[in-house]
């Protein structure tokens, strides 16, 4: 009876540090980010990514399941492969593409030429011009280019060449096209997602200086 208490005993203690490993592999692994909307909770996150509820505590540190909207939260990278692996597996993948009328192509090279002038880089032009495009299929901006740039903030307009009302009136650049043109062909496959720039020796807002920077381009700092 002892024997059979002590091995009882062992097989418990080896399934708790089974667990115990699983969960830290899974939180010491490769993540991604998954920004927290209204109405989510830990849990119906952990189904959507094929994981657990303890396990997303332990990867951010959780004390509580509490969570917030707007708050980002680091999800395993490779429990959303697997899933979009199963998604593709099913159904034929389908990829985002856009198209811009001769107008907002326009628009978007004014844009560019208003954020950027002659002293920013190419790859920060076209990284502007990815900021707009992807802002399009994220689903807290408007869907189409020209809604993005004439989008309303509280303060008037989310970009200030816009607000001023001196945007139409900006003459692009070739280069400022060829930025928009190297955009529109980078951005159904961008991986790095932009969604704000701006200069750090300029701006002061806390919140857009706490943002998760993607990457840094002569005066812009580019984040998401």
């Amino acid at each position: 009876m002892k024997v059979k208490k002590t091995i009882a005993a062992l097989t418990i203690i080896c399934c708790m540090a089974l667990s115990s490993h699983g969960l830290s592999a899974e939180a010491a692994g490769s993540y991604t980010y998954y920004q927290v909307k209204k109405g989510d909770t830990l849990s119906k996150i952990a189904k959507q990514y094929h994981t657990t509820v303890a396990s997303l505590k332990l990867l951010n540190g959780l004390k509580s399941d509490v969570i917030y909207a707007g708050e980002r939260l680091k999800v395993p990278a490779s429990a959303k492969r697997s899933a979009s692996a199963k998604r593709s597996a099913s159904a034929p993948a389908k990829k985002k593409s856009i198209s811009l009328s001769a107008a907002d192509r326009k628009l978007l090279a004014q844009l560019v030429q208003a954020e950027t002038g002659s002293s920013e880089p190419f790859a920060g032009k076209v990284e502007v011009a990815l900021v707009i495009l992807n802002r399009t299929k994220h689903p807290e901006f408007p869907k189409t280019v020209r809604g993005v740039i004439y989008q309303k903030t509280k303060s008037g307009y989310a970009f200030v060449p816009a607000k001023t009302g001196k945007l139409t009136r900006i003459q692009p650049t070739k280069q400022d096209y060829e930025a928009v043109d190297k955009a529109l062909a980078l951005f159904p496959n961008d991986r790095r997602g932009s969604l704000y720039f701006y200069n750090p020796k300029i701006t002061k807002d806390k919140w857009m200086l706490s943002r998760p920077v993607t990457i840094r381009i002569g005066h812009h700092v580019f984040a998401r």
